[in-house]
């Protein structure tokens, strides 16, 4: 990937993707503000505890080392953009920056839901996560097996509180993304970033992150074209796409309520 980093956290899975408290964070971001002073400021006395107050701010303030990339998504929150369609966007960048998630959602949930199997269990997660914790990526660190059988629950539910899951219970239903056109404009400005190229958009594995198959996508590029959002031509193996920004923050900072 083109300077997105990868990394792999415990703390992140287990926490899960604090997706309203980061959203909350964000719509009151003061860019003449330290991070550490908008986190203090921000989230301070929000909780019903000081305890898991400290566990929200050094949550996100892991996430937060990553802010020159992140900015884009700080600014999708302050023009205006709605927590459902902000929680695609941040299922987007959480997918490609932390590990396992990201390869479980790819490698894992993306490949379940192709295959018809449209209920999933902690206990089929596991194998996932025995490979994923012998990978080099963790340090060779080995679970037992309470630990796999836990990393797997913390991917569901990540899962679930990203928008790919429904259910409390211990099965889950895999529920494919309804992402509106400003969600989607963002995946195609931040994969192109991430890939490198734009002409490597729509065959990328990152739309597997909202459960898109590439027909899927190639679907969705055509109705943006139609309705002249992109330009997009193809012809045979000729592909041209053409955004109407330059960059992910270019288009976060165009984008209004």
């Amino acid at each position: 990937m083109t300077g997105f980093p990868s990394i792999s956290s415990q703390r992140l899975l287990r926490k899960g993707p604090m997706v309203e408290e980061t959203f909350r964070l964000f719509l009151g971001w003061d860019f003449d503000e330290s991070v550490e002073t908008n986190l203090i400021a921000r989230l301070q006395g929000s909780f019903r505890t000081q305890g898991w107050e400290r566990e929200v701010i050094a949550t996100i303030g892991r996430r937060l080392k990553n802010f020159a990339l992140m900015e884009p998504l700080v600014v999708l929150a302050r023009n205006g953009m709605g927590l459902a369609d902000w929680r695609d966007c941040w299922r987007l960048w959480v997918g490609i920056t932390e590990a396992p998630f990201g390869e479980f959602v790819r490698d894992w949930l993306y490949k379940e839901y192709i295959a018809g199997r449209y209920n999933v269990r902690s206990e089929g997660a596991r194998e996932f996560a025995s490979y994923a914790w012998a990978a080099p990526s963790h340090d060779g660190k080995v679970l037992s097996d309470y630990g796999l059988l836990r990393a797997a629950r913390d991917l569901l539910k990540t899962a679930v509180d990203l928008g790919l899951l429904t259910g409390k219970g211990p099965a889950k239903t895999l529920s494919p993304a309804q992402m509106g056109d400003d969600a989607l404009l963002f995946h195609i400005h931040l994969i192109a970033a991430v890939e490198g190229s734009y002409v490597r958009v729509p065959a990328s594995v990152h739309w597997r992150l909202a459960l898109m198959h590439p027909d899927d996508v190639h679907r969705t590029l055509l109705r943006l074209h139609q309705y002249r959002k992109v330009d997009y031509q193809v012809a045979g193996s000729f592909v041209q796409l053409t955004l109407p920004h330059s960059t992910p923050l270019a288009f976060a900072k165009a984008l209004k309520s």
